[in-house]
């Protein structure tokens, strides 16, 4: 039998360029797996043998399906539909069983594999551990919680003489209440009506006291960050009311427009309630030499979600800040650490928005940020 030269050596180019990609494919820091459409895996890498504890000899010619925790067996389905579209799934992060039990968190690559005539038979998995990542992450998010709690601490501990004087107004009306109540005690015990109306009034300051600690104990708890259906009026109304003392404090005339049938958004009430006491008591702050104070706060609809605009009549930022206002550590105050604007950059970037500043006119500055209608994932 005579063998042509010129097949022998495109056979053995053939060959060579094989090895090379398998010794590409075994040497890979990620799992490469593939698999035909009913789940059987037909190929299966180093790296899934050091990520899974499978080898090889145990997966090929095995269901994809024993990699599935029992409450992501759907998704399999859901992959193998999108690979029969021709479609490619990109970095699907999700999790994993490997051989001892243990579950791993995962990114995945699925792309469709054809055959010559282009007909859709399978697909191929790339897959990271990203355990870790996701561990550090956590962590992460967790100090970053920490620090937006600390900072709530730090905030009203600078709002401390303004909530005693907000709480001392309740609290003295109600003595005065009841030391007239003494009185017509003493002298009319008959006149029940205006008992009851001196009692009754005396009530409603004890309400106000005790709704304005409530408000205060909600913004410094310590909790999970919890977003829920809000209507965003009432909360910004809600965050005035705390900050009403320092408006009053540095003379500040408050001005809130909210636009009719704004829809709720989905938000964390507190720490929306920080991002507008921290910007509302900022403006205080920069217009107190200012013969003109007033800060108007709009809520807007917009396509996207609604808008909050915070704006002062302040003398305006100056320009060695304005590139760097939102970085930690930088600050147009003689005291303080520069953080309140970097946290509150963080809490809108959570809620899926972005905090800036610009020129108000004739002066000042305006705030603004719109939050999504839609819940946004941290």
């Amino acid at each position: 039998m005579v063998t042509d030269p010129i097949y022998k050596t495109e056979q053995a180019a053939v060959d060579a360029m094989r090895d090379y990609l398998a010794s590409i494919v075994d040497s890979s820091a990620d799992a490469i797996i593939a698999k035909r459409l009913d789940g059987t895996i037909t190929a299966w890498n180093g790296a899934a043998e050091r990520m899974f504890g499978y080898k090889a000899g145990e997966m090929i010619g095995q269901s994809i399906m024993k990699l599935f925790p029992p409450d992501l067996t759907h998704e399999e389905a859901e992959i193998i539909s999108c690979i029969r579209s021709g479609r490619k799934l990109d970095t699907y992060e999700t999790r994993r069983t490997r051989k001892d039990g243990g579950e791993i968190m995962v990114s995945l690559t699925v792309s469709p594999i054809r055959n010559a005539g282009g007909e859709i038979i399978g697909a191929s998995k790339i897959v990271r551990d990203i355990t870790e990542r996701k561990a550090t992450e956590a962590r992460l998010n967790g100090l970053q919680d920490e620090i937006i709690h600390l900072s709530r601490w730090n905030m009203m501990g600078s709002m401390a003489s303004s909530i005693a004087h907000e709480l001392n107004q309740p609290l003295a009306a109600m003595t005065n209440y009841l030391a007239a109540l003494k009185r017509v005690l003493e002298r009319r015990p008959e006149d029940r009506r205006l008992l009851l109306e001196i009692a009754d009034k005396a009530a409603q300051q004890g309400q106000r006291a005790a709704t304005i600690v409530h408000h205060l104990r909600e913004l410094v708890a310590k909790g999970k960050s919890q977003r829920n259906p809000a209507e965003l009026g009432a909360v910004v109304q809600e965050a005035l009311e705390l900050s009403s003392s320092a408006m009053r404090q540095f003379g500040v005339r408050v001005i809130l427009e909210v636009a009719a049938d704004l829809p709720r958004v989905e938000i964390d009430r507190v720490q929306i309630q920080q991002v507008i006491i921290n910007l509302a008591r900022n403006a205080a702050e920069a217009m107190g030499g200012c013969p003109v104070r007033e800060l108007q706060i709009k809520l807007l609809h917009r396509d996207n979600g609604v808008e909050v605009r915070v704006a002062d009549t302040g003398p305006g930022l100056p320009s060695s800040v304005t590139d760097h206002l939102f970085e930690a550590f930088v600050t147009t105050k003689s005291s303080g650490m520069g953080l309140g604007l970097s946290i509150c950059q963080q809490i809108v970037s959570a809620h899926g928005g972005v905090l800036r500043a610009a020129p108000n006119t004739p002066n000042g500055t305006v705030f603004s940020f719109t939050l999504p209608t839609k819940q946004v994932t941290a």
